[in-house]
């Protein structure tokens, strides 16, 4: 399989569900394509970024 530049790595959903997980802080399901929703849910915690090459 090739890496495809925007393109999602692994293999591809086969159901809805699949682009669900369970929060395991407080047990909400989210949507992982729902970028929003999943940097709303941190619960305080802070996201490690990649430094960017220019």
């Amino acid at each position: 399989m090739m890496f495809r530049e925007g393109q999602p790595e692994g293999p591809a959903p086969q159901d809805e569900r699949d682009h669900f997980i369970r929060c395991p802080v407080c047990g909400k399901m989210l949507d992982m394509r729902d970028l929003g929703d999943v940097l709303d849910h941190l619960h305080g915690q802070e996201i490690e970024e990649e430094p960017t090459a220019h």
